[in-house]
């Protein structure tokens, strides 16, 4: 999450310097701004780690509806359907899953024939938005590349498709980190605790009537304060960098979020008044 939360950010700050050089490639803040957010693009391997754990989850995510005994394709892209079983229009490459899994081209798979069905989470919400997800992941993958070839060229601010590339990116994170939400939540249906409780067993006794109307509340409250809260920071992106910005005042406390400040208290003197 923390890895996300970097790209997300990386990806937003980039589309700001890219679409500040696309206006002026000399400004020195764009400059700037663009060359820090391409340094921090980065990837991850968690799907070792889930199918220790869930391994119903990565079974929707591969769509593997049958066991693979002699090595499991990498489906690439199909139209997953849950009632007869099977991925249909199915585009798959033979043995890569097992490869990238098991780290071995035969290794076997088993698959969601191997559990019972009242088990099974609903397949195409965690199968497609494990690949939005997984897409969007080789496309900030391609951005990082090829801001690493600009650099090494000497045009990282004059290169307007990369900077257009940039620019496209910037809500890439977001969407992302949706979709491995969904993949998350939605694969380890229909348990809530894996295994062990069922999101049945641990429904809310609470009257829809109730949930609706709190539901109803948060759904007003979030978008009013994110909306201006968007509003305000795309008014920020807007205007361009340049010199005599205020920055830190000299010798000013740098505090992370949560912690609020305090006087300090000397505990000594504070146990010992009297000394």
């Amino acid at each position: 999450m923390v890895l996300a939360a970097y790209l997300t950010t990386a990806l937003v700050v980039s589309a700001v310097g890219a679409w500040h050089l696309l206006r002026d490639r000399t400004n020195e803040g764009a400059r700037a701004t663009f060359s820090m957010a391409m340094w921090i693009l980065a990837g991850d391997a968690h799907g070792l780690n889930t199918l220790e754990h869930q391994p119903t989850k990565v079974m929707a995510m591969e769509g593997h509806f049958e066991s693979h005994p002699d090595g499991a394709p990498l489906i690439l892209f199909g139209l997953p359907d849950q009632a007869a079983a099977t991925v249909r229009y199915v585009v798959e490459v033979p043995k890569l899953s097992s490869l990238i899994l098991k780290h071995g081209l035969d290794e076997p798979l088993k698959g969601l024939d191997s559990v019972p069905r009242e088990n099974w989470p609903p397949v195409p919400a965690v199968f497609w938005s494990f690949r939005v997800m997984v897409s969007l992941g080789m496309l900030m993958l391609s951005l990082g590349g090829l801001s690493l070839l600009a650099r090494y060229k000497g045009r990282l601010y004059e290169w307007v498709a990369l900077h257009r590339f940039a620019l496209v990116m910037g809500p890439a994170g977001f969407v992302a980190v949706v979709a491995g939400w969904i993949t998350t939540e939605v694969g380890r249906q229909p348990f809530t605790v894996y295994g062990l409780l069922r999101t049945a067993e641990s429904a809310s006794p609470l009257s829809a009537p109730a949930v609706a109307a709190s539901l109803t509340a948060f759904v007003l409250i979030y978008f009013a304060v994110f909306g201006m809260g968007i509003l305000y920071i795309l008014h920020l992106m807007a205007k361009s960098p340049h010199r005599g910005e205020h920055g830190l005042e000299p010798g000013a406390p740098i505090r992370t979020a949560g912690i609020t400040p305090a006087p300090s208290v000397d505990l000594d003197r504070t146990l010992h008044p009297a000394e």
